[in-house]
């Protein structure tokens, strides 16, 4: 038999054989994507113009929410001193080490390093128990629900809490606050300033009706 013909029906047979495989492993994940409801993505140049726009619009909508994520990430870390110092009386102690923790730590963007931060200021304001009755039974709700969440889970849902839940509790405790003071005759925090000169003006106008008299 001529070796050059053996040698030609081996590679013949060789072929076969691989392209048999390669047809059943296509076969195979095509089954199990079926199996898994997920769709095979397509390519590029099997997409029609329709599936194109909305491709190019889903990727334009997470680019600007991944900006927007990033711009209100970068505000909050630069305004934090201000903001710790602005909320002291309101804030758990801790919330202090909170910060002080995550600038030991290593991130790989400023968005998860704030996603950690706030995380961990949900969790450390709502431990007080009349800052929890500050809320909503909705609201209740929505926080009982992330506080079910694993650590990343958490971290997710961090920013859209803090602002949703976290901020307008923080607001309603400021509120009370204030309500408070002025029902035992104390002058707003930070308003000592208003009504020293509210008093200037009230004596005053007292001295210039004496004198008109």
């Amino acid at each position: 038999m001529d070796p050059e013909k053996t040698e030609n029906k081996e590679s013949q047979t060789d072929l076969a054989k691989q392209n048999s495989d390669l047809m059943a492993r296509i076969e195979a994940l095509e089954k199990r994507l079926a199996d898994s409801g997920e769709k095979p993505q397509e390519k590029p140049q099997d997409q029609d113009l329709a599936q194109k726009a909305e491709q190019q619009r889903a990727e334009g909508q997470k680019k600007a929410q991944d900006e927007k994520a990033l711009e209100a990430a970068l505000k909050f870390s630069l305004n934090s001193e201000q903001w710790l110092k602005s909320n002291q009386s309101l804030l758990p102690e801790e919330i202090q080490d909170i910060f002080t923790a995550a600038e030991k730590e290593n991130f790989d963007n400023a968005v998860e390093k704030d996603q950690a931060i706030k995380s961990g200021i949900i969790q450390s304001f709502f431990k007080v128990q009349a800052n929890m009755d500050l809320l909503t039974q909705g609201q209740k709700t929505t926080l009982e629900n992330f506080l079910k969440l694993t650590k990343n889970g958490k971290q997710e849902k961090a920013a859209e809490v803090f602002d949703m839940i976290f901020e307008p509790a923080l607001e309603s405790a400021r509120r009370e606050k204030k309500a408070k003071a002025l029902a035992l005759g104390h002058t707003p925090e930070g308003g000592w300033q208003e009504a020293y000169k509210n008093k200037l003006m009230d004596l005053s106008k007292k001295h210039y009706l004496r004198e008109q008299k």
